[in-house]
């Protein structure tokens, strides 16, 4: 399905295809995309291959450390920014860590795995030229609600191996949009302002859903990513749903929800969030002490990604430039 914004088809309206469509309302923009999407030749961004291999065998309990590092030496510029990483502030390494070798060693498979999805999606997914102030804000919104979600998952008895995962994915399906915006220049050009913004909200979680299902993400990553604002799947609370809605309403908290044209984009309900902290147990006490760590991992998080950032501008400053 493609879409363009040919002046000659006026305010608003959009060719599909070979036919011109009227977009009058939001309604019908997102079932445009929804149509989009649920497309038999619909094709997702490019899976991030490397990280899915390091998930891959961080899920087994005896796995040489050799054969994780030689899966991400596949992809240097990777294994170089997640070095960084996990150099940086946000680990506050003990002893320096060197190597992916010792990173593995001193931060663990499962931390190397989670930095491993979030700079590769940061690198290969999260990416619009057309739309990249909208994206990166789609970026950092998604990765502060992976940490966070695994921060909320550590206050429950919820088993955390996928919170991070389902944090950082929760949007991709919008990240997916935005890029199908940027290919068919001009897509959201002529429509009315917070129309974009409010089609997102109607039809992201379907959007993320296809995508982690083409990917072929484990079936709770499916059904997560699906129903984070409704937290309720099959007729009961989901935990890991409610982690992910008490994760995105902590990003709230801290300024890093996703607002497009001066609306926002990916918001729960109130009922939604309600369920969600009675699912996990969050009374008033528990949620104040929450946010209290919310906001002392997000000032970590933030020196980490300006010391990684810094490492990486200086490394590109003092790589040898090749003679023409």
């Amino acid at each position: 399905m493609r879409y363009t914004n040919d002046p000659s088809y006026g305010h608003g309206q959009h060719a599909i295809g070979n036919d011109a469509i009227l977009i009058e309302s939001t309604e019908q923009f997102a079932a445009h995309l929804r149509d989009h999407f649920a497309s038999p030749g619909y094709s997702p961004p490019l899976l991030p291959a490397v990280a899915l291999e390091v998930h891959t065998l961080a899920q087994q309990s005896d796995v040489d450390a050799e054969k994780v590092v030689a899966v991400m030496r596949k992809d240097p510029l990777l294994a170089g920014r997640v070095l960084k990483i996990a150099q940086s502030a946000a680990f506050a390494p003990v002893a320096t860590i060197s190597s992916l070798r010792d990173a593995l060693v001193r931060l663990g498979l499962r931390n190397l795995s989670e930095i491993a999805w979030e700079v590769s999606l940061g690198m290969r997914v999260f990416r619009s030229t057309a739309y990249a102030e909208p994206m990166e804000r789609v970026r950092r919104h998604s990765s502060a609600c992976a940490h966070l979600a695994r921060l909320v998952a550590s206050f429950t008895s919820v088993a955390s191996e996928y919170a991070f995962l389902c944090g950082l994915l929760h949007d991709v399906g919008m990240a997916a949009a935005l890029i199908l915006f940027g290919e068919e220049k001009g897509t959201a050009a002529g429509l009315e302002p917070g129309m974009m913004a409010m089609a997102l909200q109607q039809c992201h979680q379907e959007a993320s859903a296809t995508v982690a299902r083409l990917w072929k993400l484990p079936q709770d990553v499916q059904l997560v990513v699906g129903h984070h604002h409704e937290v309720v799947i099959d007729g009961l609370a989901h935990p890991l749903a409610a982690v992910v809605a008490l994760a995105e309403e902590l990003t709230s908290e801290v300024g890093l929800d996703i607002v497009l044209d001066g609306h926002k984009c990916d918001v729960s309900s109130d009922s939604a969030l309600t369920r969600a902290r009675a699912a996990l147990g969050f009374d008033l006490g528990r949620m104040e002490k929450l946010k209290q760590e919310t906001k002392k991992l997000i000032f970590t998080l933030d020196r980490g990604a300006a010391s990684a950032a810094a490492g990486i501008s200086a490394d590109r400053s003092t790589a040898p430039r090749s003679r023409r």
